[in-house]
């Protein structure tokens, strides 16, 4: 009797501790902890995250694309020293940077990140580069209507004598367009932007063909600056001054940035936008639009062509009427060793006259 009580004590004891800790024991009655947890199969190792290199900024990344006032500042404590006007003409001071990449600057005795803007990383040397750098490309697309600018243009100078049409000048920042001593006639249009270049163009890196060289003259200056904006854009045009994302476009897509020597190909070498008549004599300073046709209607900068046809701008002009022919004679009287360099250098004289000047010289 008494063993059958203790027999019993003991399963009612084994019940109550399995209904208190069921969690303790398999399905089985087996305590869990003393089964083996299954092998897991080995994956891949986890990917590092690719490193950073900090002397590369690129306004691409997501956290440099807020407001362009958050890093830049308008005008820069430097203006004066290197402009006539109020500008932005140095690189973001360090708390601009600080905020988000203090490990950055204080990694080490030279930080990779500080030769972004500086030439020599060192504490004790504080000159950067040339703002904006030349040796590095450019990151955003200039965004330019040459259409929208020319209907101002018209709107502002309609019904009015040249003579009386008054012309954009820098009053704001103490600037002329143009020499109060110079007697040339100018047009109130491209001229406003595209001026006589202040020196010779630079020889390109083969050297100029057929040693013949541009003078000053030859070619027109394309604006490197806000100067020929900020007459206009400074505080009373959109985009204003403060706007930098008015015209300054991250590209999107498949869009490229051109390389800052990827001008237009000059077919035409020999031609010279302020003069080209003997002596005194200067045949070309004429209004741009009599020859650069179909600029009026370019709304971007993006595969931008000087775009000037030979006929009717220069084969149907009083004083280039009869040379295309004569030329053109000339070459079919001698073809493969004829050169014709009365516009051009002998890399494109020498070649075979295209079909556009067989039609122009037929008044086509």
């Amino acid at each position: 009797m008494k063993r059958h009580l203790v027999i019993l004590l003991t399963f009612a004891l084994a019940a109550l501790v399995f209904l208190v800790y069921p969690q303790q024991f398999s399905d089985n009655g087996a305590v869990i902890g003393q089964k083996r947890a299954p092998r897991r199969a080995a994956g891949p190792p986890a990917a590092r995250p690719a490193a950073i290199d900090y002397s590369k900024f690129s306004h691409a990344t997501k956290k440099h694309q807020e407001a362009c006032n958050t890093c830049h500042k308008v005008p820069t404590s430097n203006w004066r020293k290197v402009g006539d006007y109020p500008d932005v003409a140095d690189y973001p001071d360090h708390d601009s940077c600080l905020s988000c990449h203090r490990p950055q600057f204080f990694k080490g005795p030279k930080p990779a990140i500080c030769s972004v803007c500086h030439s020599k990383v060192s504490p004790r040397d504080e000159v950067r580069f040339a703002f904006r750098n030349p040796a590095r490309r450019r990151q955003f697309l200039i965004e330019f209507p040459h259409d929208k600018h020319q209907d101002v243009i018209a709107k502002l100078f309609r019904g009015s004598p040249v003579e009386e049409r008054p012309r954009f000048v820098h009053a704001s920042f103490a600037l002329s367009n143009f020499n109060a001593d110079d007697k040339t006639k100018h047009y109130n249009n491209c001229e406003i932007c595209h001026r006589p270049r202040p020196a010779p163009s630079v020889a390109p890196a083969s050297g100029w063909v057929d040693g013949f060289v541009p003078d000053n003259l030859t070619l027109k200056a394309v604006p490197a600056s806000h100067a020929s904006c900020f007459s206009c854009h400074w505080k009373s045009e959109q985009p204003l001054s403060d706007n930098c994302a008015g015209c300054h476009k991250l590209p999107t897509g498949a869009a490229i940035i051109p390389a800052a020597d990827s001008r237009p190909k000059r077919i035409s070498m020999k031609f010279r936008h302020d003069g080209g008549g003997e002596g005194d004599k200067k045949n070309h300073p004429a209004e741009c639009t009599v020859c650069h046709i179909n600029i009026t209607k370019a709304s971007t900068l993006r595969g931008l062509e000087p775009d000037v046809p030979i006929f009717p701008s220069c084969a149907d002009s009083s004083c280039h009427k009869n040379v295309l022919t004569e030329e053109l004679v000339k070459y079919n009287k001698a073809p493969g060793t004829f050169s014709c360099v009365k516009c051009h250098t002998s890399d494109v004289g020498s070649k075979k006259p295209p079909n556009s000047h067989t039609q122009a010289a037929a008044g086509q």
